[in-house]
């Protein structure tokens, strides 16, 4: 297979872009499978295919938005780069070093260098611990700081956030949602990372608390020189923060291409449904709802050709028997679609910025 896809558009030299900034990870032909036993008397076995194939790249310096519906694979994705979960095929490059086997202090100082933000600030947070007590920990693991240069740290990183130095000795049943998050936004920080995966991080928060953390993660990315992943279901979230998106479907990539690429001139029936649900604030606006039929295949038994042709409204007779590769539509701009994106009809969307 081709991976010309993994580089952002540019000079065509590994780990390089088109302003040169060096490639920080690539994820090539990444796979994760669950086996799953059921049955109390005739035990029978299934494999889900959460992450099916996924090769992408991450630039050092961007935001790279993953989006999806629930049950994509793009959390498990996540997990999977951030070697929470060992992959079952494929590599993991890191910063130029293989890190898909790692183990033991190499898989410890990786994960000094690869920080998660969680969907559910309240459950990501041990509830007998402080504030300052959590976002202190991971500086005593690595033996980064003790004593007082610690709790100097410790406050450093609140004062970052938008807490103050007061609330370190309160716990998380005392913060709101927006706090504790910011709080699990400081314990991510605490170790210095290069890059961040931002899992669903403002979905479980208040609208008017999801734009104070997004622009806290954008700040954070200015001063710290940060990477982001950042997963959601939410294509109006991520055209916000995102410098280029990628759109899983049943645990494939299915388009791939700048934020203004994808916002705009989108390549994948999927991704222009996606858009189509988002929210514009202008009743007069005159937006085409694309209606998607069903829900999204189980993964114990993915559709046979392109998971996706059940659901399509352009669907062909190719569509149930070959699956399509992600192939280029234009510069840095990839879909899996067996049509073209001039072949698909057009569709009165509202575009995003």
């Amino acid at each position: 297979m081709n991976w010309s896809y993994l580089k952002k558009t540019g000079t065509g030299q590994p780990g390089e872009n088109q302003g040169n900034a060096p490639v920080l990870l690539e994820a090539v032909d990444l796979k994760k499978y669950f086996h799953v036993v059921s049955g109390l008397f005739t035990r029978s076995r299934a494999t889900v295919k959460a992450v099916d194939g996924v090769s992408l790249s991450v630039i050092r310096g961007e935001t790279l938005g993953l989006v999806g519906e629930s049950g994509c694979g793009k959390s498990t994705l996540g997990r999977v780069i951030a070697r929470l979960d060992t992959p079952t095929d494929g590599r993991i490059i890191f910063d130029g070093m293989n890190v898909t086997d790692i183990e033991g202090n190499e898989l410890r100082n990786f994960r000094k260098r690869v920080q998660l933000i969680f969907q559910d600030p309240y459950s990501s947070l041990n509830p007998r611990m402080s504030a300052g007590a959590i976002v202190g920990e991971a500086l005593g693991i690595h033996n980064l700081a003790t004593g007082k240069e610690r709790k100097r740290r410790v406050t450093e990183l609140l004062t970052t956030v938008g807490l103050t130095e007061e609330q370190a000795d309160r716990y998380p049943h005392e913060f709101s949602g927006g706090q504790r998050q910011r709080i699990g936004i400081a314990r991510a920080l605490s170790v210095n990372p290069d890059l961040i995966i931002a899992d669903e991080p403002v979905s479980a928060l208040d609208v008017s608390i999801q734009a104070q953390i997004l622009n806290l993660l954008k700040r954070l990315q200015r001063e710290f020189g940060l990477t982001y992943i950042f997963i959601s279901h939410d294509l109006g979230v991520v055209g916000h923060v995102s410098d280029r998106i990628a759109v899983m479907y049943l645990g494939k990539i299915v388009e791939l291409g700048e934020k203004s690429q994808i916002l705009q001139s989108p390549r994948h029936p999927y991704t222009r449904a996606l858009l189509s649900a988002v929210p514009v604030p202008d009743p007069g606006s005159k937006k085409t709802r694309i209606p998607l039929p069903g829900d999204i295949p189980s993964p114990f038994a993915p559709p046979p050709g392109c998971a996706f042709h059940p659901r399509c409204p352009y669907r062909m007779d190719i569509c149930s028997t070959r699956t399509p590769e992600l192939t280029q539509c234009e510069d840095g701009h990839f879909a899996a679609c067996h049509l073209s994106g001039s072949d698909l009809p057009e569709v009165q969307v509202e575009r995003l910025r």
